[in-house]
């Protein structure tokens, strides 16, 4: 069967495609006795293979039987036409097409679509029951692996009667089923908006989300360094495998959901709505910012040598003074710290529809005594209270702690696919629900507060050199870790 396609979310440009493959096939029961190896050493210049690797293609207990045995895929027509005019130097020998997937210039799209390969003996045991066999190729990362039962389509089915040795006792073939393609994928991904963000980041490491507040859709997802999954076609791919498996850049990980890090002053987001929310001070009450502080026999130190001075809390959000949130740490404590990090969905998975999400991690001192075997002290609360320390959290759940801002108080379940097509109706078979993952019970002045202080990071803090337009309000929060 074909496979399904995968468009963007216009349902105009198709990003993943089919294209004919052909592959050689050998009958090794048709060879005259003591032919086979004079047969490969003749084909193997025409496949760019030597004798030994083709002898290996063919199983010894299968020699003697009728049954073709695939030896070459992903092969050129030009090869395919030179075996044709010699037919009769190479007897045995045919070839069939089969859909093979092409997968374009999907560039920085890789973690999100995907790639597909041959099942393997694990994954046909849990699968052997939906109808897959070995030979099958099935979805191993992406959009190919979660939405495999609409993709994959189903397969013909033919009959034909043949004796003890799978030698045809008649040419004619009884199809009983005709093959179903399979169904077509629209993403929410936008094109200019993927390569836009592809092209902002450049040869980072690191990854970039524009995600639409409203719905949860994903607009763009850009993880570096990517891959090219058109090199998992043919016989190369398992060359092309292990290369990259073996880079240190871990080009297979999409890190944007499958990487966690320590947010840093990002974290001030949530911070600063838990101040506000537990009156912990006044929106205009200063703190002296020296640039160090005291805390137990450890000194913790600004970002800023000389320190700030006096402070309130719009100023130290948009300059990212460390000691003012030092300070809010100690007085919030971990418990309150951690109980707004779970309302703002960190430390669990957002449930977007890619496989291999991580949750992160939200520290507690429960936490801290079983995994690290050591208990909390106060150092670790001066250091969550500015992102650092045992933290970490995927750059999607960064996205999701401003849309719960943005959004007044809801995050909504992020998705990269809109809508699922029936393969040949085009009727829509599957549309993911706009479901509430978070809802918080904020107050209006607080989000309202976050969103103006996050404004005067670009217009006054540490992302002042934004280049800003009349057209569009920009607004952040920075941080390094």
């Amino acid at each position: 069967a074909q496979r399904g396609k995968i468009y963007e979310n216009s349902y105009s440009l198709p990003l993943v495609t089919n294209s004919p493959s052909f592959s050689v096939d050998l009958i090794p029961g048709e060879l005259p006795t003591g032919e086979l190896a004079p047969l490969l050493k003749r084909l193997a210049p025409h496949l760019d293979m030597n004798e030994r690797q083709l002898s290996a293609r063919i199983p010894r207990q299968m020699r003697q039987l009728y049954r073709p045995i695939e030896i070459k895929s992903d092969v050129k027509f030009a090869t395919i036409a030179t075996l044709a005019e010699r037919i009769d130097s190479f007897p045995g020998v045919t070839w069939h097409t089969t859909p093979a997937r092409d997968y374009g210039m999907i560039g920085s799209l890789a973690h999100v679509i995907g790639y597909i390969g041959d099942i393997t003996s694990e994954e046909l045991q849990t699968k052997f029951n939906d109808g897959y066999i070995s030979g099958n190729l099935v979805g191993k990362s992406g959009i190919e692996k979660q939405y495999e039962p609409f993709l994959r389509g189903i397969d013909g089915l033919g009959h034909r009667t043949v004796d003890v040795r799978e030698r045809a006792v008649s040419k004619i073939w009884q199809t009983s089923i005709a093959p179903q393609p399979g169904a077509d994928v629209v993403l929410t991904i936008d094109w200019s908006l993927q390569r836009a963000a592809e092209e902002a980041l450049g040869a980072r490491i690191g990854s970039v989300i524009v995600l639409r507040p409203a719905t949860g859709a994903i607009l763009a997802m850009v993880s570096y360094p990517w891959f090219d999954p058109q090199s998992f076609i043919g016989d190369s791919a398992l060359a092309a495998f292990k290369a990259l498996s073996m880079d240190p850049s871990f080009p297979f990980i999409n890190r944007t959901t499958r990487a966690a890090y320590p947010p840093a002053s990002v974290f001030k987001i949530l911070m600063t709505t838990a101040i506000l929310e537990e009156q912990l001070y006044r929106q205009r009450q200063a703190i002296n910012c020296t640039g160090s502080m005291t805390y137990g026999d450890r000194v913790f130190n600004d970002w800023v040598e000389e320190g700030h001075g006096y402070i309130n809390l719009k100023d130290a959000f948009a300059h990212s003074c460390d000691i003012y949130f030092y300070h809010a740490g100690i007085k919030l404590g971990v418990s309150t710290i951690a109980k707004y990090a779970t309302q703002f969905g960190l430390g669990k998975e957002t449930g977007i529809d890619l496989p291999g999400e991580v949750s992160g991690i939200v520290p507690t001192p429960s936490w801290k005594l079983r995994e690290r075997e050591e208990p909390w002290v106060g150092g670790d609360t001066v250091n969550l209270a500015i992102g650092q320390g045992f933290i970490t959290v995927t750059p999607l759940q960064v996205a999701n702690m401003v849309a719960m801002i943005v959004n007044n108080g809801v995050i909504y379940k992020p998705h990269v696919v809109s809508q699922i097509r029936d393969g040949v109706s085009d009727e829509i078979v599957y549309q993911p629900s706009y479901e509430p993952i978070h809802i918080s019970n904020f107050s209006e002045d607080t989000l309202s507060f976050v969103r103006n202080a996050m404004r005067k990071v670009v217009t006054d803090g540490t992302a002042a050199s934004v280049l800003t337009t009349n057209r569009v309000a920009v607004a952040g929060k920075t941080g390094t870790a």
